[in-house]
């Protein structure tokens, strides 16, 4: 790094737009704090409405449009070449499967490290994540499956998503108006996300509770199926689609309970937020939530596939204000373990140790005729 304190950097992703994905919202999070302080930030997307925000902390971004399309990959070639000429970047961060590829297969000679920071459960499927010199899960049950997959243990590397402190909220939220009792979710309306399994947990917890309301803050392919969900199993009435909501903390300061239901996600951003927020948490178990409600101690944990667990818990919090409260509490100790701070340190120093591999290597006689 020339003696420099200074990293260059190059953060790729699909897109830079606020319609909810969690990997977007966490790159654009670190990419921010990272020129917060002082290191050369570029981002390569498709663009979107984080773009203004990405400019005020000096991060440049440069447009590169990334196609799942085999047949585009020598346009992509091509444009990403010309992009690593403008940033020259020493660390380039892929947070999408294609970036990954492409990041790749462009890289000569170890002229930069590639970080690859795997977000979810296709991600996890596929061979092409490990292209990175380093790999980054959310979670320490994502480890094993990435070994299974033939990525080196030794390449592998564990970093939580910190949005605890985001620049994405500078201003304060606009205030909701909900009506009582209520359980909230944050998701998009998709069959892997959770509503899904939330609806008839919900319908059971009307039983007890026949004037809770629910609330769904989110859009997606799947919003007509679970509209009719919502009227086979007789809770239209009490059951609200909210859409999509850039800014969701207005809902998190008027929930109740706040829920989530999905069971495959690596690290679920919406919790850190929940928590952020002092809710009391409800979710579905899996590595993300396990890890980000710290085993249990932040939220209350489920068994996936078992409405009837989850309306107990659901229940359980809404008959007893006092037991809200001190999940409430619970949900805030610790939060500095999710903050973006913490996310740009341990960042930060895989950056800094895979360049020092890099100049080792490149010192290695035998590096030039590996073709790394």
């Amino acid at each position: 790094m020339g003696g420099s304190d200074q990293v260059k950097i190059l953060h790729l992703a699909n897109h830079a737009d606020t319609i909810g994905s969690g990997a977007v919202n966490a790159m654009v999070d670190l990419a921010c704090v990272q020129a917060d302080e002082g290191h050369h930030v570029a981002v390569a997307s498709s663009g979107g409405h984080y773009e203004s925000l990405l400019a005020a902390h000096r991060v440049v971004h440069i447009r590169l449009v990334q196609r799942k399309n085999v047949f585009a990959l020598p346009a992509m070639l091509a444009r990403f070449r010309t992009v690593l000429a403008r940033a020259q970047p020493e660390i380039v961060h892929a947070h999408m499967l294609t970036g990954a590829v492409v990041a790749r297969l462009a890289a000569m000679g170890g002229d930069y490290a590639l970080i690859v920071t795997v977000q979810d459960e296709y991600q996890k499927s596929s061979r092409a994540m490990g292209a990175g010199d380093v790999v980054v899960v959310m979670n320490l049950e994502d480890i094993a499956p990435l070994i299974r997959r033939g990525i080196p243990a030794d390449r592998i590397r564990v970093v939580a998503s910190g949005t605890a402190g985001s620049r994405r909220f500078a201003a304060p939220p606009a205030p909701v108006v909900l009506e009582h009792p209520n359980v909230v979710t944050v998701a998009g309306l998709v069959e892997r996300k959770g509503a899904f399994e939330l609806m008839p947990a919900f319908a059971l917890t009307l039983a007890t509770h026949p004037d809770a309301h629910l609330y769904l803050i989110g859009d997606g392919s799947d919003r007509a199926r679970l509209e009719e969900l919502a009227a086979s199993l007789r809770i239209a009435g009490r059951v609200h689609f909210e859409g999509f909501v850039p800014d969701p903390r207005g809902y998190f300061a008027e929930a109740d309970v706040f829920a989530l239901a999905a069971a495959h996600d690596a690290w679920p951003v919406v919790l850190n937020e929940a928590r952020e927020a002092g809710c009391a948490i409800v979710a579905v178990r899996s590595g993300g939530s396990f890890a980000a409600l710290d085993g249990g101690k932040a939220g209350q944990l489920v068994a996936p596939d078992n409405p009837a667990a989850l309306a107990e818990a659901l229940v359980s919090l809404l008959d007893d204000a006092v037991l809200r409260e001190t999940w409430r509490q619970r949900a805030r100790v610790g939060i500095e373990r999710l903050s973006v701070e913490r996310m740009h340190h341990e960042y930060l120093d895989i950056y800094r140790a895979s360049l020092a591999a890099r100049a080792s290597q490149r010192a290695d006689p035998s590096f030039e005729s590996s073709g790394r």
